[in-house]
């Protein structure tokens, strides 16, 4: 599995929270940069849960391309650009986190 730098977990850490509305280590201790940088990908299953469980999605398969393409890249670095595709991955998963904290207010 691809690790990312603590200073990019710790940018997920923060997304996760604000969605979360919890501290560090919240949501039985899975937000938390530490575990982030060696299981970016875990970040992601989160967000799209929440939004599932909480009856947000607009359609059923609504992220299924998102899943699918961080984890080839994530999964296949040596073969995808993992460590460009990082920042990419940050910033599509804050927008999709904006997306939610602004409908959850």
């Amino acid at each position: 599995m691809f690790k990312i730098t603590h200073g990019e977990a710790l940018e997920i850490e923060s997304q996760i929270r604000q969605l979360f509305s919890c501290g560090r280590s919240g949501v039985s201790g899975l937000a938390d940069a530490d575990h982030f940088e060696s299981y970016p990908l875990d970040a992601a299953v989160m967000v799209v849960s929440y939004i599932y469980a909480n009856g947000l999605q607009e359609k059923e398969l609504q992220y299924e391309d998102f899943l699918g393409k961080y984890f080839t890249i994530f999964n296949y670095p040596n073969e995808y650009d993992a460590e460009k595709e990082v920042h990419n991955y940050i910033n599509d998963l804050s927008d999709i986190v904006k997306k939610y904290l602004r409908s959850s207010k």
